[in-house]
């Protein structure tokens, strides 16, 4: 069994580092536009397959059911549906809503599941495996992109939409994951009822679920903050030179 960071995951982590890399240098030649519509096909594509793969998978036990572990309410899958409302949208107050929380989101989120891969991505079908890593490559490019993109100038109000948007969706996971418990099955969408994986040296459950949720929490702040950190001080410094020209 292939297990986190053994040969088989180190290998498909250097891949995926070398993805990124020329997928974000890739993703500079692109608009704002034309990567959101990107980013929205390889996403359908992803879901589609993973949802065939886990019907197919489970087909003995639940039949043509998907599994309820495997409904797209975890951070990574919910980023399909935005940048689907990204899209379609003429709402700019919804677009930079949506960007601002997107943009530390698919960025840690993907890079997070690069490096904390599930159990059926290093040793389910080879398919599921390129479904998993090449759709958190493209999250994570995505991220990046709109981090060091000229067209998104990101403020303090943005990290602020942010800040309130992820309040939101954990309270919306809390409610998620306790319509979905039915004593047999524990439900766990955005790792809001136990942490991603056992065994992990801070986000873990030793010192109970409330100590593990105020952990996963200051967690959550610094990654949104070094996110926010560049735009942020990089707008600064250009407001800064316009003001000193004017």
């Amino acid at each position: 069994m292939n297990t986190l960071f053994g040969t088989k995951h180190l290998i498909i982590l250097a891949v995926c580092l070398i993805v990124v890399v020329l997928g974000v240098k890739f993703a500079r030649k692109m608009s704002l536009a034309q990567m959101c519509r990107r980013l929205l096909h390889i996403g359908v594509a992803s879901e589609v397959i993973k949802v065939f793969y886990y019907i197919l998978a489970n087909e003995g036990t639940y039949g043509g059911v998907l599994p309820k572990s495997d409904l797209p309410f975890h951070l990574c899958s919910l980023q399909i549906l935005f940048i689907l409302i990204v899209v379609c949208t003429e709402n700019p107050k919804i677009k930079e809503l949506l960007l601002s929380f997107m943009m530390p989101s698919c960025l840690c989120g993907g890079v997070a599941a690069l490096l904390i891969a599930t159990q059926s991505s290093l040793n389910g079908g080879w398919i599921i495996s390129l479904q998993y890593f090449c759709y958190h490559c493209a999250i994570a490019i995505f991220g990046i992109s709109l981090m060091t993109s000229q067209q998104l100038r990101l403020t303090g109000r943005n990290l602020l939409l942010c800040l309130k948007f992820l309040l939101a969706i954990f309270l919306l996971s809390v409610y998620i994951n306790s319509m979905l418990y039915d004593g047999s099955f524990s439900p766990n969408f955005m790792y809001v009822s136990s942490p991603p994986q056992s065994g992990l040296p801070f986000l873990n459950e030793d010192k109970g679920w409330l100590v593990y949720i105020l952990r996963y929490a200051l967690l959550v702040l610094v990654c949104v903050g070094g996110c926010y950190a560049y735009p942020l001080i990089k707008n600064a410094r250009t407001k800064g030179r316009e003001e000193a020209v004017k």
